[in-house]
């Protein structure tokens, strides 16, 4: 009897001990993962502060801290004003020009420097990933801003092409409910109502207030904007679906997933 006792006390010690071993391992990974990504994102923020202050950017000697530096705004004599600071300015986007009828995301607004003032090409990829990184870091501690209406309950064939601001978000939120790959899954099918859901059996993260934290590293591909998010979930669970950074989908997609982060502060590389 008492060699069972022995027995069966062994095989309970093993087993304890295997389990608190395997959580040190599985704790060990996951900070190890967490010190990773830290260091990427430390990295990309050094380039994108290095792109910031290059005058290699364009080709008039200019660069962006030249007119922007951290905090306080530049006065230009040929402008005759003063450049606000770039601080806050990146919880103001994407934004919806009701004039224009389209939608400007960072990125782009960066490039509209790059282009006209400093008389360079448009950034894109990583380069530009990296100086949007940036640039968003210096709005830290900002809440996001910029949404003053909710999308309709009822979607119209007027609001594919948005003139208001509550068109916008009702498209965005259009392409976030509807399937957009083979698969028959839409966003609203892994995040429903922006909240937690499940995919794979595995809980996923709620989508709503997540936009603080973009762009953002991710393994499968360094630092990443939230339409390359798209891109990464509907390609991978959608079957091969997958477009263009910049396309009118994911714009409007974009505006009403940071419209979902109303209010939430940023905190990119947090």
């Amino acid at each position: 009897m008492k060699r069972y006792i022995l027995i069966a006390s062994g095989i309970f010690f093993v087993i304890l001990a295997s389990y608190f071993i395997s959580r040190v391992a599985y704790a060990k990974g996951k900070l190890s993962k967490k010190m990773i990504a830290k260091e990427k994102i430390l990295a990309g923020l050094k380039f994108g502060k290095s792109e910031f202050y290059s005058t290699n950017l364009g080709t008039d000697g200019f660069s962006c801290a030249k007119c922007h530096v951290d905090s306080i705004g530049t006065y230009i004599p040929a402008a005759k004003k003063v450049v606000r600071s770039l601080k806050g300015v990146a919880a103001a986007f994407p934004r919806f020009n009701p004039k224009t009828h389209q939608i400007i995301t960072l990125g782009e607004r960066l490039n509209m420097c790059v282009v006209h003032v400093l008389k360079g090409k448009p950034l894109s990829g990583q380069k530009l990933n990296d100086l949007t990184l940036y640039v968003t870091s210096l709005s830290n501690g900002y809440k996001i801003k910029g949404y003053n209406a909710e999308p309709s309950p009822v979607f119209k064939n007027a609001d594919r092409h948005p003139k208001t601001l509550q068109q916008a978000l009702t498209l965005g939120k259009h392409y976030y409910d509807t399937p957009l790959g083979a698969s028959g899954k839409s966003c609203d099918s892994c995040h429903p109502g922006g909240g937690a859901g499940i995919l794979g059996g595995k809980p996923t993260k709620p989508v709503i207030g997540h936009a603080v934290f973009y762009p953002k590293y991710k393994k499968w591909g360094k630092i990443i904007t939230m339409q390359d998010q798209f891109n990464h979930c509907i390609y991978t669970g959608e079957e091969g679906f997958k477009k263009k950074i910049g396309s009118k989908t994911w714009k409007y997609l974009d505006l009403y997933i940071y419209s979902l982060s109303k209010g939430y502060k940023i905190k990119v590389g947090k």
